[in-house]
């Protein structure tokens, strides 16, 4: 029977163990590994020892990568492109211009520089001397620095506008002048800010190596992915406020921009942006429970800007209903009625903004 049965076995198949025996897994694939890795170069996102020298990262060259400059003197350094994040050490009159940042960009142990740069976060420690050009998502910190001269960077050219998608920075969310010092001193500052005059290209020269003609370089307020605003210049200052929010929708920045641009004419400024999802209870206590703004929050991230002037609301309103008339019709928004009723509601609408931050 035995060998009846050994024979069966045989022919169907059968082993006359119960163990399976597997294959080995593959052995993972690291990162450094990947292919779309095994071409990178140190050398192209470290920046070491240079001098008297003009350098170009163009679009696409590094991609998210982190990127270093260190020990440079005399340079010049522009990186078209976004990083993950920057380390700046050790540089003497370098003029520096870093396309958006994913992270933070920290420069320390530099003296006599310009650095431009569009950010989620910036620090910079044992520092003097030096402009500082910003968009930046965060609160910029500055530490054991003096002499640090901060502008809000405004500034624009092809690709930039997906650039600040692929390092997940929104345009409107710009906190340049709110400046945290953790080095203060008696009775001054270690920064200061600098007006919309002191422009970007007075200190950082324009490019005009033929490899960048075709990036369209712009340093204008009215085509910067930026805009222009005037923050911690402007906030002990008393002139009429008025609130503007643009609810979701896919004219919503485009009509942002235009009103920005018609009430820049009757000398109203900007004083700050923001975006951010509002909760349906933050925008019942924001309305004064107006509750026809509730479901119009649900469906993502609002646009508030915050215009001063005298006369203020009565000309944002006009411009604003110009714009709903001929080109924007039915865009959901919400607009100041009253000077006292724009204070309370742009102190809301900070708040909201800040809790969430921090949430």
């Amino acid at each position: 029977m035995g060998c009846l049965f050994s024979y069966i076995a045989s022919f169907l198949g059968w082993s006359g163990s119960s163990d399976i025996v597997e294959e080995p897994p593959p052995r993972p694939v690291y990162s450094w590994e990947r292919a779309d890795r095994v071409a990178i170069k140190k050398e192209d996102f470290i920046l070491d020892k240079l001098k008297d020298q003009t350098i170009f990262r163009l679009p696409g060259s590094v991609n998210g990568q982190q990127f270093i400059i260190q020990n440079c003197e005399n340079c010049t350094v522009y990186v078209f492109d976004h990083t993950g994040q920057v380390q700046i050490d050790d540089c003497i009159n370098c003029k520096i211009f870093i396309g958006p940042v994913h992270g933070s960009i920290f420069i320390r142990d530099s003296i006599n520089c310009v650095l431009a740069t569009i950010c989620q976060q910036f620090r910079t420690r044992d520092c003097r001397d030096t402009y500082v050009y910003l968009s930046c998502t965060s609160q910029p910190i500055i530490e054991a620095s003096h002499n640090i001269k901060f502008g809000c960077l405004t500034f624009n050219y092809q690709q930039l506008a997906d650039q600040y998608k692929s390092a997940d920075i929104n345009p409107w969310n710009n906190n340049w002048g709110h400046i945290h010092d953790f080095t203060t001193i008696p009775d001054g500052k270690n920064y200061s800010l600098l007006d919309k005059n002191e422009n970007v290209f007075k200190y950082l020269p324009v490019p005009t190596d033929p490899s960048c003609s075709h990036l369209n370089i712009k340093d204008d307020i009215d085509t910067s992915i930026t805009p222009y605003t005037y923050g911690e210049l402007y906030r002990h200052r008393t002139e009429e406020r008025c609130l503007v929010i643009f609810f979701q929708d896919s004219n919503a920045d485009a009509c942002a921009r235009a009103l920005i641009a018609m009430t820049k004419q009757s000398e109203i400024v900007l004083v700050q942006s923001k975006s951010y999802k509002i909760d349906e209870t933050s925008a019942e206590r924001m309305f004064g429970g107006n509750r026809t703004y509730t479901p119009l929050v649900t469906k993502g991230p609002v646009i508030g800007l915050e215009f001063a002037g005298e006369n203020c609301i009565s000309i944002c309103q006009q411009c604003l209903n110009n714009l709903l008339a001929t080109k924007y019709q039915n865009l959901p928004h919400f607009i100041s009625q009253s000077s006292t009723d724009a204070r309370i509601q742009l102190d809301k609408f900070y708040n909201f903004a800040s809790m969430q931050m921090f949430a």
